[in-house]
């Protein structure tokens, strides 16, 4: 492998060390919430997201190891660049209701699947498979957990919502998610 492709392999998996780690601290402090346990689903679904994030986090440490990474000030640039964007998100979670932290769980999902699709291209580009199977793992686990921490948002936006006053419709749920599946189904296709 070119040291080129070593340098890139080393940046990304710091990158997603970084992102990892904080999705999993992120959720196992949500996990602790309240509100959060009060939705069984949810709650489960979010325990499952942060075990997949910390089994991988130890199979990404592995990798920086093998290819020369250090958990130093390396990393600590891979962690600002990749977790820029979740420190804003993650960074109050007990002030924000129960659907800003579900959306902000889902931008989170989003920028992992997004950087796991990076991963499994660079891991394919390199011939590196322990990167390739991690990519493609990453990938797979995160990008479904998108639409269902997505399928549960408008029944939480809309009990949030209840809890202020009574809404006019109470259908609007079922109809949200339903103008929300379509909307995804809407995307042309290659």
């Amino acid at each position: 492998m070119s040291e080129k492709h070593s340098e890139n392999i080393r940046q990304y998996v710091n990158d997603m060390i970084g992102l990892e780690s904080d999705i999993s601290q992120a959720i196992r402090g949500q996990l602790e919430d309240d509100r959060v346990t009060a939705h069984a689903e949810l709650a489960a679904l979010l325990n499952a997201i942060a075990s997949a994030s910390e089994s991988r986090l130890e199979r990404l440490k592995k990798i920086s190891g093998g290819v020369g990474g250090a958990f130093g000030s390396a990393l600590k640039e891979g962690v600002m660049t990749a977790t820029g964007v979740l420190a804003g998100l993650y960074g109050k979670i007990r002030e924000h209701p129960l659907s800003r932290m579900v959306r902000d769980d889902i931008v989170a999902q989003t920028t992992a699947a997004t950087s796991y699709s990076m991963l499994l291209t660079l891991g394919l580009t390199a011939g590196h498979t322990e990167v390739t199977a991690i990519g493609e793992e990453g990938l797979t686990s995160s990008a479904p957990t998108v639409t269902l921490l997505t399928r549960q948002l408008p029944d939480i936006v809309a009990g949030e919502l209840a809890k202020d006053e009574p809404s006019s419709n109470p259908a609007a749920s079922h109809i949200a998610l339903s103008k929300i599946r379509d909307a995804w189904e809407s995307a042309p296709s290659a």
